[in-house]
């Protein structure tokens, strides 16, 4: 769309949120070279962290009311995508965007305050006629909806005793479904207004749809791409603010006598307004320092107000800092080798606590001399959903191997198959049963080898010599190899000599090394307890194989200097998951989401050719490992993958966008941390919220409107990710579709079955 905004300047600003700079549009021809064009000359030198144009379907728009739009991108942050809410497939009925909806549907939207009022439903019956509506838990009343299939509106008045400030759940029930193109639908959805009041007369209200947000915008000759919107309109952004932040826009209007404003609000504190003006017909832009939010999670809003029929034009919104000094970038990496250590939680380690008690020179040395990720997050709470997506760069969602039966899909594009189609000599060395070739897993390698499912010894000494072995054979050609050792996994047995170090007590009660696995399953269901004599002798056994561990990694990892090729191997230190040892009432792994389970080390290493000494602190997930890989390689390939590339963290920088991993437990759980916050939502549509800053422990459950903006900020992300059609761009609002995977079970035999057993799966 292109507008003639014609106008006068009128600019006043207020406020105590940091210095304001403002030049006038003509000297944009001083942005540097290779910015955008139409980005205000405050942004010169400057990168960009979060883009509000291309991020507008994340907003929360108030217009006479808050607007939820259905039938697009922008639904997804309040019906939690489409997972466990009762939404089905988005359509198009001439201009009215709509969602259709089964027997149930839940919406999660916010409200500043408890407050009297109206929600205003755009509805079209298809297999009921009757609608019931709850709010928090509680019935309303019902709604009877008219005959016939056509988009008609519904008023339900709510009292403010049943609303609540922060986060509310409104409930949908109906009566009935019909099938159409095999779904079964009661209802489409066109939107739903949540109005303070009663509504006014609609001849004041233009419905403020997503897709009409962003358009180009013409001022006095000059034309960007801007948000424009009428009065009175609030669009609220939610954002982690990073270091030295400057929010830069330009600003303009159209008509009438219109205000703009800008204000930030905390989590925690109180609003602040940092910018008022009344904008006149040329761009005029700013720079407003957000130095004082670093680090905050915040609401920022645009309010636009005043009389008239015109519009306020943002220009190219967007917060922005200065670039941070990035290492340059290495040549290809000649071979990698990724170590999936099984069931090595971050925090036993002393470059992740450094309280841990658990020796481990090599990883130290490693983690020191490479780069370490402070805050990795592993995608599931046990073995074989994790992997894949380590070797997939998918979703356990997308690549579907969640279950104990359930088969990698022969479709899912290891990252073994794309570096052996290049070329790449390719040895897998597993001490897993459940990545085995009977899940899936043997795709891609010139050398497969299950150790479990071969009946061979699964010690690190015996896995990592047959590692090396491989290597040796391929040192001429380039080379990627998966090795996954499984020593802290049940049954604990290290030798007595790495026992010794933790417990050299003269114990003789129930916790025998190779009756591990049966005992962790039997105090998982409370069929026995420890006293503090087990409870000690059972960390000192994990905890004596992880050194254990360490030591052969340190045989390899020198074995590889012998071969000559140290200096051109990637080394990439990760796990799958950790183990709980009575943190929140249980013990082994496969049955929470708290992080001592999904929190892991993630290192990468290779002396000279990236940047050593280095600690991510930011949020990412072990799913991007793969992609990593491929971009550090040269390799092009796997473009279903989901993750994204670290080698930009590696180098020093912070992508732009929010930094952010998910991660589920079956399909009971579904997490998302960002920051120092992490929500967690159950398929009993029960929510809450850990401040892992103040609470690293997470000792205790919060409410979610404990943080009514932090709350919000990760319920938006969660849901932006659960709706998306291609998780690979989950966060744009237009994604490119992809097709899904075929669901696959593998065929459990009794061998494999007494295998699985032996490691403490119960199946």
């Amino acid at each position: 769309m292109r507008r003639a905004l014609l106008g006068s300047i009128c600019l006043v600003i207020a406020g105590c949120g940091g210095d304001v700079d403002a030049v006038d549009a003509p000297s944009l021809t001083t942005v540097q070279e290779g910015a955008v064009d139409d980005r205000p000359v405050q942004a010169r030198g400057l990168a960009i962290r979060h883009d509000l144009l291309e991020l507008s379907h994340l907003a929360d728009i108030d217009h006479h009311g808050l607007y939820i739009d259905f039938g697009g991108p922008a639904r997804h942050k309040y019906t939690v995508g489409n997972w466990g809410s009762g939404w089905g497939s988005d359509g198009l009925d001439g201009d009215v965007t709509f969602t259709r909806v089964g027997n149930t549907g839940r919406v999660y939207f916010p409200l500043s305050a408890p407050r009297d009022i109206t929600l205003r439903f755009q509805i079209r019956p298809i297999g009921s006629h009757r609608m019931q509506v709850f709010m928090n838990g509680e019935s309303l009343r019902g709604v009877v909806l008219e005959q016939g299939r056509q988009f008609r509106a519904y008023d339900v008045t709510v009292p403010a005793a049943r609303t609540r400030a922060g986060e509310n759940q409104l409930l949908l029930r109906f009566g009935g479904t019909e099938t159409e193109n095999g779904e079964a639908v009661a209802v489409d959805v066109g939107s739903i207004r949540v109005v303070e009041g009663a509504p006014r007369d609609d001849a004041e209200f233009s419905p403020p749809q997503w897709d009409t947000l962003v358009s180009a915008v013409e001022m006095e000759g000059v034309e960007r791409r801007a948000l424009a919107f009428r009065s009175p309109t609030t669009l609220s952004y939610y954002l982690e603010v990073p270091e030295r932040a400057r929010f830069v826009f330009g600003v303009a209007a159209e008509g009438g006598d219109l205000e703009a404003r800008v204000r930030v609000t905390p989590e925690g504190g109180e609003p602040n307004e940092i910018f008022h003006a009344r904008p006149g017909g040329a761009w005029r832009d700013h720079a407003i320092n957000l130095a004082s939010y670093r680090g905050q999670v915040v609401r920022l809003e645009l309010l636009v107000s005043g009389t008239g029929h015109g519009r306020v034009a943002w220009s190219t919104p967007a917060v922005m800092a200065p670039p941070l000094e990035v290492a340059e970038r290495p040549q290809p990496i000649r071979n990698v080798v990724v170590l999936l250590i099984d069931t090595l939680r971050a925090d036993r380690l002393q470059p992740y606590n450094p309280a841990s008690r658990v020796e481990t020179p090599t990883f130290t040395r490693l983690a020191n001399e490479g780069v370490l990720f402070e805050q990795a997050q592993t995608v599931e709470n046990w073995t074989k959903p994790s992997c894949a997506s380590v070797l997939t760069g998918l979703s356990p969602s997308t690549h579907g191997a969640k279950t104990s039966e359930a088969r990698l899909p022969a479709s899912a594009e290891l990252l073994s198959e794309a570096l052996h189609a290049q070329g790449f000599a390719t040895g897998s060395f597993i001490a897993n049963g459940y990545v085995s070739d009977r899940f899936g897993f043997d795709q891609g390698w010139d050398s497969y080898n299950n150790f479990i499912r071969e009946g061979r010894s699964t010690e690190a000494e015996n896995v990592f010599a047959e590692a090396a072995s491989f290597i040796e054979s391929h040192r001429d050609d380039r080379f990627f190899v998966y090795v996954q050792t499984i020593d802290p996994h049940v049954p604990y047995d290290p030798p007595s000599e790495y026992l010794r170090r933790y417990d050299a007590s003269s114990y003789s009660g129930r916790v025998q090394p190779r009756s591990t696995p049966d005992l962790l399953e039997d105090a998982k269901r409370g069929r026995v307890s420890f006293n503090d004599n087990d409870r000690r002798r059972l960390e000192a056994l994990h905890d004596g194989e992880i050194s254990y561990h360490d030591h052969h990694l340190g045989e390899f990892l020198a074995r590889l200097e012998q071969l000559g090729v140290a200096d051109d191997t990637l080394v990439v230190v990760t796990s799958d998951h950790g183990e709980e040892f009575d943190d929140h009432g249980s013990w082994g792994h496969g049955h929470s989401i708290f992080q001592e389970l999904i929190g892991v080390p993630l290192v990468f290493y290779r002396p000279g050719g990236i940047p050593g000494g280095r600690r991510v602190q930011h949020t990412v997930s072990t799913m991007n490992i793969a992609q990593t890989v491929l971009d550090l390689t040269g390799v092009e390939g796997m473009p279903r993958a989901e993750g994204r590339s670290l080698v930009p963290d590696l180098l020093g920088d912070v992508p732009a966008g929010p930094q952010v991993a998910f991660s589920d437990f079956q399909d009971i759980r579904r997490v998302a941390r960002a920051g120092r916050y992490k929500l967690v939502v159950r398929a009993n549509h029960s929510s809450v919220m850990f401040d892992l800053q103040a609470d690293p422990n997470e000792e205790h459950e919060r409410p979610v409107n404990d943080f009514p903006i932090a709350g919000r900020y990760v319920r938006i992300l969660l849901g932006q990710y659960l709706g998306a059609a291609n998780r690979g761009q989950w966060l744009r609002g237009q994604q490119d579709q992809v097709g899904g995977l075929e669901t696959e079970q593998a065929e459990m035999d009794d061998t494999i079955r007494a295998q699985l057993r032996a490691l403490g799966y119960a199946n």
